[in-house]
């Protein structure tokens, strides 16, 4: 009797391989002419008195992309379940279903992922034109700039602003693609005499421009000159009126101020109710109500960083792009002088009105 069981397990483990080798052959044949439409692989695997049938359909782009990445999980584990096992009568011993339908789901996944996976493609091509950019909370010149990967002082340029300036969520600003200078070509202007004056390159601005060979230019027409520096100001030769004292008659109702300084003339000019060295001078003037900016004004205190104490004066008059004031202790202590500077210049501060 146990010849007989011996006997037919060994015939059994023979149709186990057998099946087996099927399945392989299986698997390579579809990979070698994958059928349009629905591919089906049915993996019939003898458990004593029953048959249990795995059937995976897949498209034919699945079969390609997926079907050969699991290939050998599903041999492997299909051949293991069908050869590792000590009885084939044992109902417990369910390897070659679990195998199967593990490698199954395994190709299940892949191709599932594979189709809800978009791949994104991102531009590496440069920005040639201006774009308009809206301020946001938090936003400072200086980190707009360096997210747009740009200096400063080209942000600066193009929007006509300071250092100074304050810019609030929802203004709109001017953006270069790179950095240098905006300009409007104005009667009588070359190529040349703009990138001398910009101390550029012509070939330069003409390339990122796509200007004709010859550099011709229409008046009007906006260039970028890539690099470009916007020239220092030459100022007007500055007028000092000196004297050894001061005879203005003074408000009367001045906060007190050390004679002789700064501080002490501005507050001769002004009413000046607040205390404090003259870089304080915004934030206490602000702290009594007045109005402060950036925009020079004839009768304001204009500020400025000239000293670690800071530094003001009276604002006399301005014309075009310069402001004339009157100070005192800039030229010694107790000396007033009057001066002329631009009003971009880098030691403004801001005015008190």
């Amino acid at each position: 009797m146990s010849t007989i069981k011996q006997f037919k397990i060994d015939i059994d483990k023979s149709k186990k391989l057998l099946l087996a080798a099927v399945v392989l052959f299986c698997i390579s044949l579809s990979l070698a002419n994958p059928v349009k439409g629905t591919e089906s692989i049915l993996i019939s695997c003898l458990n004593r008195d029953k048959s249990v049938t795995v059937e995976q359909s897949t498209d034919e782009s699945n079969i390609q992309n997926n079907f050969a990445t699991n290939k050998n999980c599903l041999a492997v584990n299909t051949l293991a379940g069908l050869t590792n096992q000590s009885d084939p009568l044992d109902n417990n011993n369910q390897d070659v279903l679990i195998n199967s339908n593990s490698a199954l789901a395994t190709l299940q996944e892949n191709a599932f992922l594979n189709q809800t996976s978009p791949i994104t493609f991102i531009t590496q091509e440069p920005r040639s034109g201006l774009i308009t950019y809206t301020v946001q909370e938090n936003d400072t010149l200086s980190s707009i700039a360096a997210s747009f990967g740009i200096s400063t002082y080209t942000l600066l340029w193009a929007n006509n602003l300071k250092e100074i300036s304050i810019i609030r969520p929802g203004d709109e600003l001017t953006v270069l693609p790179i950095t240098g200078v905006l300009h409007r070509v104005k009667d009588g202007q070359t190529i040349g005499w703009i990138a001398k004056y910009y101390d550029a390159e012509t070939e330069e601005i003409i390339a990122f421009n796509d200007l004709p060979a010859n550099g011709t230019i229409q008046i009007g027409e906006k260039l970028i000159i890539p690099d470009g520096q916007i020239p220092a100001p030459v100022a007007p030769k500055a007028t000092y009126v000196a004297r050894t004292s001061y005879s203005g008659s003074g408000t009367g109702v001045s906060h007190s101020f050390p004679y002789g300084q700064c501080t002490w003339y501005a507050s001769q000019k002004r009413i000046v109710p607040w205390s404090g060295h003259a870089k304080a001078w915004l934030a206490n003037s602000r702290a009594y109500g007045y109005k402060t900016g950036t925009a020079p004004q004839a009768g304001a205190i204009i500020v400025t960083r000239e000293s670690w104490y800071g530094h003001v004066g009276y604002v006399e008059a301005v014309k075009g792009n310069w402001v004339t004031f009157s100070e005192m202790n800039h030229l010694g202590w107790g000396v007033k002088s009057v001066r002329t500077i631009h009003i971009n210049d880098s030691v403004i501060r801001g005015y008190i009105y």
